[in-house]
């Protein structure tokens, strides 16, 4: 069996007039990956909760995903020692829009000035990639930029 996840590290910016603090999050994680399945892995969803503070006439926040061990909004990576499993994580269930920083091909999400949001996370893990047994995990770190 096949094991993926993607593990959140939270990097959380900030001043004086406004602040915002990730309340909870819930690691995307696929369970078991088929090498032999004809469709992706949709398995994965995780989420954010964020709860930001004043931001003066600014109504909403962007909340960024990195890319993690990749460097790519493309494909991002999951790594087993020196086995790689390509993934990605989306802004829906749709999963057509790649969540990242808004750069190149991917998307952001936003969150609500004076209020709680949670944002849900999308994971997919293309099928047909022939991968050794193992663990696999990323790290990724949310940023809300204000």
């Amino acid at each position: 069996e096949v094991f993926g996840g993607a593990v959140f590290c939270l990097a959380v910016p900030g001043w004086a007039a406004t602040s915002c603090t990730f309340t909870s999050v819930a690691a995307v994680s696929f369970g078991a990956y088929d090498v032999f399945a004809t469709l992706p892995n949709n398995n994965g969803v995780g989420s954010l909760t964020v709860h930001c503070q004043g931001g003066g006439g600014k109504q909403t926040f962007a909340v960024t995903l990195s890319r993690g061990q990749s460097h790519s909004y493309t494909s991002r990576v999951m790594m087993s020692g020196a086995n790689l499993l390509s993934y990605n994580l989306y802004t829906s269930a749709a999963r057509t829009l790649v969540w990242g920083d808004g750069s190149g091909i991917s998307s952001v999400m936003m969150a609500g000035r004076n209020t709680t949001t949670t944002l849900n996370v999308f994971g997919q893990i293309p099928a047909g990639q022939d991968v050794a047994i193992g663990t696999y995990n990323d790290s990724i770190t949310a940023t809300v930029n204000f």
